[in-house]
């Protein structure tokens, strides 16, 4: 179980992820660089994937998803 402060860095860490997508060009102007938008979520992605996993039913295999996608982005993009 996750302590009221893990909570709140995740629910933050979905905020920012949001503003970032938000912030990246849109599908009509240029191709963005999907890497260097990887490179800025990729922290709170993975403060994230804590709240996911509490998800009931289906969280740990939302969670699962999230990290082979992460997998494949550090393949490509490969990020600190």
């Amino acid at each position: 179980m996750l302590a009221k402060n893990d909570h709140a860095k995740a629910l933050a860490a979905l905020d920012k992820i949001d503003k970032i997508l938000a912030a990246a060009p849109s599908r009509s102007a240029a191709a963005p660089d999907l890497c260097a938008t990887y490179a800025k979520i990729k922290p709170f992605l993975k403060t994230a994937l804590t709240l996911v996993k509490l998800i009931p039913v289906y969280g740990a295999k939302i969670a699962a998803a999230i990290e082979f996608l992460m997998t494949i982005a550090d393949k490509l993009c490969p990020v600190a």
